[in-house]
């Protein structure tokens, strides 16, 4: 039995988490993760962009998870993966390749990362985080869901790609250079989050994943086991604390402990607990949110593929009002909670919906390769670089 440590950090508005896993090869039975090692650290609680505060302040939340999840896993960490959730943006780009009349394969779709279109991508303000094919067609006819083994003249293949500014990406670089920590690769929360949670029918058949954070809730889309898409909505936890602060003109920090007080609550267990002074006001924002996810999923253009699966996850998806909200809204949908998939370790963890994007990040990790891996053993510190990963892996 051999084993690989794989180690990543999910930057987050409300803290960083660090995970330590070991993928276990075992004889006759495959790959097995399994957590061995967790550490976080807690932002202060107007914190809603993490790369806005000092740097020394970040550098020192991030160096407190990683010491923590190390002295659990009893190893020191030389390389690591990063999700990030700011700071993005979707690009779509339609690429025609030239088949002339033979059978598709697959390094005819990964051509389009030598393409113009793709180089272009990399640019004096932004680079490139993922591409994903999420649409094929043959000949300019109807959409097909998988082009390799079939003839074609011509493979026109859509792409969505997500992409971050360059001084961003530097920011981070600079934190772990000066941890001196090797930094793998930088991940988007948006996809990491789905990785985590959905079900292999899910991915494959379509779902949306809505990831309720603090300073926002991202709506992703999958389909084909591919990000097809994501939205955004500025509304997360800190709103819902926010208005009860400015309301009752109480400290942040205590609206704040109220409002995890009434997540977990039911209406009866709210009235015993004398929070109804206060529930009005979060049941108000709650439900304009849950509104406005719905509406969203609604008139996205992906609805009819994806509408079918929805997963809640995140950190505000511990609410139980706006499971409940969600739950009626949803009505004609698999709704359900997210729980971490493929990973073994203590259901405590692996049941909380707000460590769903950081757990993500350890399964992209064992199923993606990244250009530049055959020359680990150098030890140098890369450039970030945009994946190209291995195509049609099941996740």
């Amino acid at each position: 039995m051999t084993r690989k440590i794989i180690s990543a950090i999910d930057i987050r508005a409300d803290k960083i988490i660090c995970l330590i896993a070991q993928e276990l090869q075992i004889h006759d039975k495959g790959n097995m993760l399994q957590l061995i090692g967790i550490g976080t650290s807690k932002l202060p609680i107007e914190c809603l962009k993490p790369l806005s505060i000092e740097k020394e302040i970040i550098r020192d939340h991030i160096g407190e998870a990683i010491n923590e999840a190390e002295n659990e896993a009893g190893i020191k960490i030389d390389n690591i993966y990063v999700s990030i959730s700011e700071n993005m943006n979707s690009v779509y780009i339609d690429y025609d390749q030239k088949i002339e009349d033979r059978i598709v394969g697959e390094s005819d779709i990964k051509n389009f990362f030598e393409t113009s279109k793709f180089k272009y991508l990399y640019n004096e303000t932004n680079e490139p985080l993922h591409s994903f094919p999420i649409s094929f067609k043959i000949d300019h006819k109807k959409s097909i869901s998988d082009p390799i083994g079939l003839r074609a003249k011509i493979l026109q293949t859509r792409w969505h790609t997500i992409t971050t500014s360059k001084n961003y990406l530097d920011k981070i670089l600079d934190l772990f250079n000066e941890l001196e920590i090797n930094l793998k690769q930088i991940v988007s929360s948006h996809y990491t989050s789905s990785l985590a949670v959905l079900t292999d029918e899910e991915a494959d058949n379509g779902a949306v994943t809505i990831d309720i954070q603090k300073n926002k809730t991202v709506i992703s889309y999958t389909f084909d086991n591919q990000l097809i898409g994501y939205d955004t909505i500025k509304v997360g936890t800190y709103n819902l604390a926010n208005d009860i602060s400015q309301v009752k003109s109480i400290p942040l920090e205590e609206s704040e402990r109220i409002r995890k007080q009434i997540d977990t609550l039911n209406s009866e267990r709210i009235y015993e607990k004398k929070l109804e002074k206060y529930f009005e006001i979060y049941y108000s924002r709650a439900e304009e949110l849950s509104v406005l996810i719905k509406k969203i999923i609604k008139e996205t253009r992906f609805n009819s593929l994806v509408s079918n699966n929805v997963v809640l996850t995140g950190y505000g998806a511990k609410s139980l009002t706006i499971q409940k909200l969600l739950s009626q809204l949803m009505f004609g949908s698999k709704f359900r909670l997210g729980s971490t998939k493929k990973i073994n370790g203590s259901k405590t963890f692996l049941d909380n919906p707000s460590l769903s994007s950081a757990f993500g990040l350890l399964s992209y990790a064992t199923n993606h390769e990244l250009e530049g891996d055959k020359y680990d053993d150098k030890k140098e510190k890369k450039s970030i670089l945009s994946v190209i990963y291995k195509f049609f892996q099941n996740l």
